[in-house]
């Protein structure tokens, strides 16, 4: 990012924020406003003012609030390009919900939540979210199953949109119910207990 700001003064002294730091300090703005006040009643000056940054500098980058959002969670949730590296599909599927259910406990994870008000009251945006920020993510699932498939731990006409979509509905439907850690023992059972059976050799 080519635009700079300053930051709150550090020994005294005034440092100039800019590039990947100011658009970090952005980000982490917006998922804190999500998070208390949701999409509803964060705004671009309330983003601004907890950067420590102007609202100029923000709109140089983002044209409205929507853009900023969607950004900022790509930005700031997994990258989806990452697949766990473990000795089996089963280590992998594990580990891969451990991640999404710590995402889900912290600030970012109450920021999600915070958007699911917005399904039924803002379409086009959440059509932006689910494509940009969800659809990516939960395609790792089916990579990690064909990657399976690959070494004879899956059976390739097994893997559907049904099968790859249970273990982040299962973990979407305990964040709603119950808003504490989601205990290791039901991620590890959504495993063993409901994915593994559907595809097995």
């Amino acid at each position: 990012m080519a635009a700079d700001a300053r930051s709150p003064a550090v020994a005294g002294k005034p440092i100039r924020r800019r590039g990947k730091a100011l658009e970090q300090a952005i980000f982490a703005a917006v998922i804190e406003h999500l998070a208390h006040v949701g999409y509803a009643g964060l705004t671009m000056d309330s983003v601004a003012a907890t950067a420590h940054t102007g609202k100029a500098t923000i709109y140089r980058r983002w044209s409205n609030k929507a853009e900023l959002v969607v950004d900022a969670l790509d930005n700031t949730l997994p990258s989806p390009d990452e697949l766990p590296e473990g000795d089996s599909v089963r280590e992998d599927l594990i580990e891969l919900m451990r991640e999404k259910a710590t995402v889900l406990n912290s600030p970012v994870g109450r920021a999600v939540q915070s958007l699911l008000a917005e399904i039924d009251r803002d379409r086009p945006f959440m059509g932006i979210v689910i494509g940009r920020v969800v659809a990516p993510r939960q395609d790792v699932f089916w990579r990690i199953l064909e990657r399976g498939a690959e070494r004879g731990e899956v059976r390739k006409d097994s893997i559907s949109p049904l099968v790859v979509g249970i273990g982040p509905a299962m973990l979407v439907q305990r964040f709603l119910s119950d808003p504490s850690p989601v205990p290791d023992e039901l991620l590890v059972s959504v495993v063993d207990d409901l994915i593994l059976p559907l595809i097995r050799p």
